[in-house]
């Protein structure tokens, strides 16, 4: 009986199949081009999100400041004070009969402001008037009998005192009436009423209404002779010389600013607050201005406009720049820098005058630090809401 021989083994089942070459490096690439595209994307996403993004930026603002705020050298407060004021007394003891004035009248020199009770005086002149005249008719007498020979020059010589003595009484009774009648020094306004009629005054009491200064009636106060006095910094009077321009500016009139002229320099000074006193006169008051009232001076190295008031933009040095040749500011424009060309002028107190370009009051963008803008680039104000 014959055996078979054995069949080799079909090892096919277990080989691994490869793909060709070519088709694994095609994969290849695809893979690397995603990869690339994806980096690319979001690179392309990162740039533009840097772009979109605001800047953070400083905004200052364009200053509008009064000319003489732009030329101040020097500033002080003080108070409004008249140079001619005062406080109308009587010389008698005596009642108020008659009142002609009140708060704000304007008196002339001369005129009556008030009458006092004159009836003891007006008794008193009448007896004395009736001893001159007997004692003028003694004289006469004694006269005529001296010259007679029938009377001694004592008997005339005590007749001839007897009448000067009634004469000097007369005198003395009329001064006493004259008293009576309180009229203006000068020419002024009445700002203040210290008594009423019917109250008792005198020149060392005190008016029942309250008054406060002694026994007087009534204040007059001569506008014209109007000031403003002010404190000084003994360290600051270099600064000042006689007739200095200066501006003046009452918290009463918020709406004008006076203008003024330093008139004095007081030669005494407060050893405790290191101070000296100044008068600065007005040069322009109005009946705005009255006794009292609180007052800022600024001196100025140049006289100011008169009744214009000019004023100056003003804008700081780090907010000017240069584009293009052009000098100009970034203003701030709804969220973005917007470049705007201006002409300026010199330096006022650290800052830039802007003569043509910007009115006042603009939002600009300070370059301080060195930053870098574009016209048009987005930009946020720092501590602006995102």
């Amino acid at each position: 009986m014959s055996q078979e021989a054995p069949r080799p083994a079909d090892l096919s089942a277990l080989r691994i199949r490869r793909e060709p070459e070519e088709r694994r490096g095609g994969r290849g690439w695809l893979l690397l081009g995603a990869f690339l595209a994806a980096a690319a994307g979001a690179a392309a996403y990162f740039l533009a999100g840097r772009g979109l993004r605001p800047r953070q930026v400083e905004a200052v603002t364009a200053s509008v400041v009064t000319e003489g705020q732009a030329t101040t050298l020097l500033s002080a407060t003080g108070y409004v004070e008249a140079e001619r004021k005062a406080d109308l007394s009587p010389k008698i003891t005596s009642r108020v009969t008659e009142l002609n004035v009140t708060e704000g009248s304007r008196v002339k020199k001369g005129d009556v402001i008030a009458r006092l009770d004159s009836t003891d005086l007006d008794a008193q002149l009448a007896e004395a008037k009736a001893n001159w005249v007997n004692a003028g008719a003694e004289l006469a007498r004694q006269r005529n009998v001296f010259d007679q020979g029938l009377s001694t020059r004592s008997a005339l010589d005590a007749a001839v005192a007897t009448e000067a003595a009634t004469r000097a009484r007369v005198q003395y009774v009329e001064a006493l009436l004259d008293y009576t009648i309180i009229r203006a020094p000068f020419a002024g306004v009445i700002t203040a009423k210290r008594a009423f009629v019917g109250e008792a005054v005198s020149p060392f009491g005190s008016s029942p209404s309250g008054g406060g200064s002694g026994g007087a009636v009534a204040t007059i106060v001569e506008f014209s002779s109007l000031y403003v006095g002010a404190d000084v910094n003994e360290a600051n009077l270099s600064k000042l010389a006689p007739g200095q321009p200066a501006e003046i500016s009452l918290d009463a009139v918020p709406d004008k600013t006076y203008h003024g002229k330093l008139r004095q320099i007081v030669p005494a000074a407060d050893r405790q607050k290191a101070t000296v006193r100044v008068k600065v006169a007005f040069l322009d008051a109005d009946d705005r201005v009255l006794p009292d009232l609180s007052a800022r001076v600024a001196f100025t190295s140049e006289p100011t406009r008169g009744g214009e008031a000019r004023t100056r933009v003003v804008i700081p040095k780090a907010a000017v720049t240069t584009v293009d040749g052009r000098t100009g500011v970034f203003r701030l424009v709804e969220g973005r820098a917007a470049f705007t060309a201006v002409t300026t002028g010199g330096d006022v107190q650290g800052q830039v005058e802007v003569t043509q370009g910007l009115q006042g009051g603009e939002r600009l963008i300070s370059l301080a630090g060195g930053i870098q803008l574009k016209d048009g680039d987005r930009v946020r104000a720092e501590g602006q809401e995102k």
